[in-house]
């Protein structure tokens, strides 16, 4: 029963277009939201006991310890579900009375859209997309929390290798998304393997497109930018709250100004947007059928060009199509609402 109930769940979530199942307790039941599209939606309760022991499924499921209610934990597994593999991963937290709740992230391999489509305006991921193919160096993703970066540089990688076999490793902390295609390695640092170690050794490994989650610290930086000078493509994100911003970061990190300019590519900073649905009169409703995917994102790419001129004069030029821009045309063209 326990796991029908589970099955149901991520079936729902999959076909509302789900990224989290958010299991809260909230006095005598289990209170069950859905993030969709960004926005946080009451799905359903159901009572207390029947939570738990949801919970404890779940978390034997994810090889977490089921004993374990007084520490934060997370794990991970796959399912089947309408002969689609479907990736789960729980992250559970208790509060001051030892209840916990739990994050479940759903994860589809047909979820992945090609590049030039993850956005409305396909002439700038067009253009992003021919700015890297069939060359070396470092292209750099940028964005706040849930902006879709990571689905980016996938979505961009694999649509590479739809021109010719590439062999794609991701290091990644931890890996949030499987795909099948991809050599995908996890992040250790209790085993002493970090961002550095795994880069190091993946370039003995022979790779076209090497994926790092994520530039943190000074160190993986310059194996980043160490790895792209090498001949090799590196994708990459950075906090940052604009492109320019992503330059300031790697100067903050300690990279040469001479290396940065040698080696990146290009910077993009993106934004996800709704779309305006002509039914619903207003943002596409979850349960509307007319919008596939309910938002586009939207790319602010700084190419070499810009880069060059930065660290010349040190003044930012204004990018050919910034996020102010693109919203305003896609408002003229009626695929955002004017709101």
């Amino acid at each position: 029963m326990i796991q029908n109930l589970a099955d149901n769940l991520l079936d729902q979530a999959l076909s509302l277009a789900v990224s989290d199942i958010h299991l809260i307790p909230v006095e005598d039941e289990y209170r069950i939201l859905f993030r969709i599209h960004g926005q946080l939606q009451n799905f359903t309760t159901m009572p207390f006991d029947v939570g738990e022991r949801l919970l404890a499924h779940l978390k034997y499921r994810g090889f977490m310890d089921i004993s374990e209610t007084r520490k934060p934990q997370s794990g991970a597994f796959q399912t089947e579900l309408h002969s689609q593999l479907v990736s789960v991963r729980l992250a559970t937290i208790p509060n001051f009375r030892f209840i916990e709740s739990m994050v479940i992230r759903v994860f589809s391999e047909n979820d992945m859209q090609p590049f030039q489509q993850s956005t409305v305006f396909k002439q700038i991921s067009s253009s992003i997309l021919s700015h890297v193919r069939n060359k070396s160096g470092l292209l750099l993703f940028s964005g706040s929390t849930g902006s879709g970066k990571t689905s980016s540089m996938y979505s961009l990688a694999h649509s590479l290798s739809l021109w010719s076999p590439l062999q794609i490793i991701t290091i990644e902390d931890p890996v949030e998304r499987p795909v099948s295609t991809f050599l995908q390695v996890q992040v250790n640092e209790k085993a002493g393997l970090d961002y550095a170690d795994i880069i190091r050794a993946t370039l003995r490994h022979d790779p076209d497109i090497l994926i790092v989650g994520e530039i943190r610290d000074s160190h993986t930086a310059k194996m980043v930018i160490r790895s792209a000078l090498t001949g090799h493509l590196v994708l990459s994100t950075v906090h940052a709250d604009s492109s320019y911003g992503v330059l300031a970061r790697l100067l903050e990190l300690g990279v040469d100004r001479e290396e940065i300019r040698q080696c990146l590519l290009g910077v993009t900073y993106q934004q996800l947007e709704k779309l305006y649905c002509p039914f619903c009169a207003d943002y596409c409703h979850a349960l509307c059928n007319h919008f596939s995917k309910k938002r586009t994102a939207l790319y602010e790419f700084l190419d070499k060009e810009h880069i060059h001129s930065f660290f010349k004069t040190m003044k930012e030029a204004t990018p050919s199509n910034t996020i102010i821009e693109q919203r305003k045309k896609g408002v003229l063209y009626g695929f955002f609402s004017p709101q």
